[in-house]
């Protein structure tokens, strides 16, 4: 258990402290995951080296593209854009900042100092880049052996490519996820479903370990490659392409084992509903609940082959019928038949939606630099020990005084010796 804490204690993993040393959404989704379970979560920043997929843009002009505006508060990037980021300002909720330049041998000597009293670390840097910095394992666990490292490489940490850099999305073609993404006659579709897979295995990679360590007083570094835990997502396609020799196809929104499926559009500009038909008495209950009209009667859509065969056809008779109605009305009266449905919301509807109101997943937090507004919740709840989101996104070097000060025990002249050092800061120069 670590002591000096400035985390208030809940949850189950209330006196533990991990520094997160990671850049972009996988790593970062770990940490805040560890963060809502209790942890102590300290980010390190360098003033030097800027991480702009982590921060946003240093520096971003007021009429910039409206793309670009969207993602702060007001559409005003202000005078200090890095803390006023969105993406940045959702992962790094529960945690503490500190600024820290561990290419210098001074900051990785205090970088180190700060693990010797740490229980975890993760990072998701590209492979190479922590040994370049002098912070190889055995660096990392000489001081602190019962220290948990867990390391989230893209390609791993071995191998011909384990080098590469890129994206999430770089990634996902190299691992397959692309080819069976987006409509028959398209190409490929990206998304980031590599850093939203791989955010759950880093925390759950330590969990595991922190388990090993109640059992063996040990610490250990964990490589998880995140290119192999995404394909584990879509490991049955895989397997049919080993299988077969076959190319697996798009299929959009369709499915092979479900017809019809798709995205129907419904009464207003651009609303939506999705559904799925899973079985014959799906089909019986979608067939009477759109009037049963004629062009839908015929034998052979009895047959989830002649359903999938004619799923044009069938997609033109049920659209008449959703057009007709609301998303919202669409939704629920297919749920009351028995069919598998849900409205497409965007994000505003996704706030005021009165089932997640009512579940109070939504929570209001103050950020210093981006104001009040509303944040996802925790993940999931737990009874015994319920977790919070008890604090925003820090500024950049927040938390300093209370790391450098109360943890590592840097007297004042130190600290503004590492001040003058450009160490310690909350601004970029």
């Amino acid at each position: 258990m670590t002591e000096g804490r400035r985390t208030p204690v809940f949850g189950p993993l209330a006196g533990l402290r991990v520094v997160d040393f990671t850049v972009a959404l996988s790593g970062a989704y770990s940490t805040m995951l560890l963060a809502d379970l209790g942890a102590e979560v300290i980010k390190v920043e360098s003033l030097q080296h800027y991480s702009s997929p982590t921060r946003g843009a240093r520096a971003v002009a007021r009429d910039a593209d409206q793309i670009v505006l969207r993602a702060y508060p007001d559409m005003d990037p202000g005078a200090d854009p890095w803390n006023r980021w969105s993406s940045f300002n959702s992962h790094a909720r529960n945690k503490l900042a500190i600024t820290l330049d561990v290419s210098r041998q001074r900051g990785r000597d205090l970088f180190l100092r700060l693990l010797q009293v740490s229980d975890g670390l993760i990072e998701n840097n590209v492979a190479g880049r922590m040994e370049q910095l002098g912070l190889d394992p055995g660096s990392l666990l000489a001081g602190n052996t019962r220290l948990i490292v867990v390391r989230m490489p893209a390609l791993g940490l071995s191998g011909p490519d384990h080098r590469t850099i890129g994206f999430g999305w770089h990634f996902e073609e190299l691992g397959g996820a692309l080819e069976v993404q987006g409509y028959p006659d398209g190409p490929p579709v990206g998304s980031i479903f590599m850093d939203a897979s791989s955010g759950p295995a880093g925390a759950s990679a330590f969990l595991m370990a922190l388990i090993e360590r109640e059992r063996t007083g040990r610490g250990q570094v964990i490589e998880l490659a995140q290119i192999e835990n995404m394909i584990n997502h879509y490991g049955e396609i895989v397997l049919e392409a080993a299988m077969t020799g076959s190319v697996p196809r798009r299929w959009g929104n369709r499915h092979p084992r479900c017809a019809p499926q798709g995205v129907y559009p419904c009464r207003g500009a651009d609303t939506w509903v999705a559904l799925s038909v899973r079985d014959d008495r799906d089909w019986a209950a979608l067939r009477a609940l759109v009037g049963d009209p004629p062009e839908l009667r015929r034998p052979e859509f009895d047959t989830l082959a002649g359903r999938v065969a004619a799923h044009d056809e069938i997609d033109s008779a049920v659209s008449r019928w959703t057009r007709s109605h609301t998303k919202e009305e669409a939704f629920h009266a297919l749920q009351k038949a028995g069919v598998p449905a849900g409205p497409v919301l965007d994000e505003e509807d996704a706030f005021a939606d009165p089932h997640l109101q009512e579940r109070g997943f939504f929570q209001l937090l103050e950020h210093q630099s981006a104001g009040v507004h509303f944040h996802a919740g925790p993940n999931f709840n737990m009874a015994a020990t319920p977790l919070r989101v008890w604090r925003a996104a820090p500024v950049l070097g927040q938390d300093n005084d209370y790391v450098y000060r109360e943890i590592l025990g840097i007297d004042d002249d130190e600290y503004q010796d590492l001040v003058a050092d450009g160490q310690i800061g909350s601004a970029y120069p």
